[in-house]
């Protein structure tokens, strides 16, 4: 099995209107898919002609404006403990499992001291606790917005001005925290080459092997290993959402008991899936088989590598501001399964654009083929796409309520927005499952898009288009009703007749014992599937395929075109009774007592008198 991808990669344009590559794994890529999927079933609408369609959101600075040298080259407003303590919490909410970059018992107390200075040092140190006092700033429910941007605006200037000529883990931190407050901003691109420059100086550290860290020594040894899992992380994770090649390469065994990282592991996952499945753009068997395997091994010792991660084993989490969700564990839990999405999506638009509308294939190919007919391994994996989708919005459900949820959740908001894509366009195909319970989990990442989307314009972005998607989904589903309806009341009208249709000449004329038609309906009566056996004229835009699904049960495909008159044709069925008669339904079960047993007028007042006895 090797299944190929369609040349979906593009230039797409950003506010300034500079062209930027989008590669397979993106979400813009998917979308341009889904789009086409939803243009072949439901035609031209709002969500197929969106007049950004072709564009990159982006929250940049306006054109010719220089943050940095209008706003950064003075040390920001020192904040007081209380909010130097809270926003040091909330940078480690927003970047829990995915950068813990400094020990955590310490940081806190680390900044304290800091501003306890009569004069900040402009050096390394201030260039990177402004840093994390930005990102903590900028993840606070309460608006300090433009706290965390003067923050973040000296120490980008301090570390460009200070940090640049040789390569440090100071530099490489800086870089790093840089790219994860851009990244939370939605500026990706932006995001995108500070992080690049981290990288470069990881490499040039030696970070990339765990051979030369362990040449130092512990605590030196474990700043080098979780600064390069914070680099993998963001790495990864920036490559798959912008279709990118990834910029860091695995050597360590990630799945080594000594110092077993979870978050590491799983960034070794999504490696093999950009390298081996997006940048080869097919999919092999051995391929398959290769990365399910790593996905197994994952699932059975991700919770011995908790520990490592700084990641309690619990959903719920008690801090010093109370009772909150457990981020880290959902940011894992969210990564794991978009992995699985990632790998699996191809199948799920290749079944669904095998089991398109019968009009809309090759005349020459046989029509009112089940999409059944497709390998059982393409079917489980289009099913465990849309199952790590649906997992995926229910374990964000907490985040909706809870008060100690940040405002920017950058990783939240790209998995939510994947997993509602797969959702929505799983409406369009014949996947077992239930329809409703799917429409509703569309409602539901409605609601994370939404919370997310006062402070991050990208997100904005991404809940218009899942409204326009749900908009298109109700629409097919709407279309797929009135065709089953118009079925339906078609056999009702050949079984029993019609009162309100005119009879014409040509019915009257029509032969009635028409074998082959009783032959169909004797299987209807019988229960068995049946596909209508009169001839099918040439594909017209009303011809549709319906698949009588329910949620046990296949009932079978029905090919049927609503202008064809050999379907309109009721005498066709006149001697329906010489097949009626062999099945029976006996009533004797009735016979055994009394359905509706005779009671007195009294009844009925003593009856309402207890009703009202109740009511009261």
């Amino acid at each position: 099995m090797a299944l190929r991808f369609p040349h979906l990669s593009r230039l797409i344009k950003d506010d300034r209107g500079t062209f930027m590559f989008i590669g397979d794994s993106a979400n813009h890529s998917f979308l341009q898919n889904i789009r086409r999927i939803v243009r072949d079933r439901v035609g031209d609408c709002i969500f197929v002609d969106d007049p950004m369609r072709h564009y990159m959101v982006e929250a940049c600075p306006s054109k010719g404006h220089n943050s940095i040298l209008h706003h950064g080259t003075e040390p920001p407003p020192r904040p007081t403990e209380d909010e130097a303590k809270s926003f040091v919490y909330w940078y480690r909410q927003a970047t829990h499992s995915i950068l813990q970059l400094f020990d955590d018992a310490k940081i806190c107390d680390d900044i304290l001291d800091w501003l306890r200075l009569p004069q900040e040092p402009v050096d390394a140190i201030s260039a990177t606790y402004s840093l994390i006092l930005a990102i903590g700033a900028q993840a606070c429910p309460d608006d300090y917005d433009e706290r965390a941007e003067r923050h973040f605006n000296y120490g980008r200037y301090v570390t460009l001005a200070t940090l640049m000529d040789d390569p440090s883990i100071a530099t490489t931190q800086c870089h790093v925290l840089i790219a994860m407050y851009l990244l939370a901003q939605s500026r990706r691109n932006a995001a995108f080459m500070y992080l690049g420059i981290a990288v470069r100086g990881a490499y040039a550290l030696g970070l990339h092997r765990e051979d030369v860290s362990a040449l130092y020594d512990e605590t030196e040894y474990m700043t080098r290993e979780r600064l390069w899992k914070g680099i993998r992380t963001l790495d990864l994770f920036m490559s798959a959402s912008l279709g990118r090649p990834p910029a860091t390469l695995e050597t360590r065994d990630t799945a080594s008991k000594e110092h077993y990282s979870a978050m590491n592991d799983l960034s070794y996952i999504f490696e093999n899936i950009l390298t081996e499945v997006y940048a080869k753009r097919m999919i092999t068997t051995e391929c398959l088989k290769k990365i399910s395997e790593l996905h197994r091994g994952w699932a059975t010792r991700f919770g011995g590598g908790l520990r490592v991660d700084n990641i309690p084993p619990r959903d719920e989490v008690q801090t010093e501001a109370g009772t909150g969700p457990n981020l880290g564990l959902i940011h894992l839990k969210e990564a794991y399964y978009w992995t699985i999405m990632l790998l699996s999506r191809p199948f799920l638009i290749d079944y669904i654009s095998s089991s398109s509308p019968p009009e809309e294939r090759d005349s020459s190919s046989t029509p009112s083929q089940p999409t059944s007919s497709l390998s059982p391994s393409r079917n489980i994996l289009a099913q465990a796409c849309v199952d790590s989708a649906v997992r995926t919005i229910d374990l964000f459900q907490p985040l909706l309520t809870n008060k100690l949820t940040p405002k920017r959740l950058p990783f939240v908001v790209n998995s939510a927005f994947a997993a509602s894509l797969i959702i929505g366009v799983a409406l369009f195909s014949d996947l077992e499952g239930s329809v409703p319970l799917r429409r509703k989990r569309l409602g539901d990442a409605c609601k994370v898009l939404e919370k997310f989307s006062v402070h991050d314009p990208v997100t904005k972005r991404y809940l218009g288009i899942i409204e326009k998607l749900i908009s298109a989904c109700d629409t097919f589903l709407e279309l797929q009703q009135q065709k089953r309806m118009v079925y339906n009341n078609d056999l009702i009208g050949r079984l029993f007749g019609r009162l309100d249709e005119e009879i014409t000449m040509k019915d009257a004329k029509t032969t009635n014992g028409n074998s082959g038609d009783v032959t169909q309906w004797h299987r209807v009566w019988e229960g068995e599937p049946v596909a209508l056996s009169q001839p099918t004229p040439p594909a017209t835009e009303t011809s549709a395929m319906v698949n009588s699904h329910t949620e046990n049960e296949t009932l079978g495909e029905i090919r049927y075109d609503c202008d064809d008159p050999s379907l309109q044709n009721q005498s066709m069925v006149s001697d329906i009774g010489n097949f009626l008669s062999p099945r029976t339904l006996w009533f004797d079960a009735y016979d055994n007592g009394t359905l509706f047993p005779t009671v007195g007028v009294s009844m009925l007042d003593f009856a309402s008198l207890e009703g009202d006895h109740h009511n009261g």
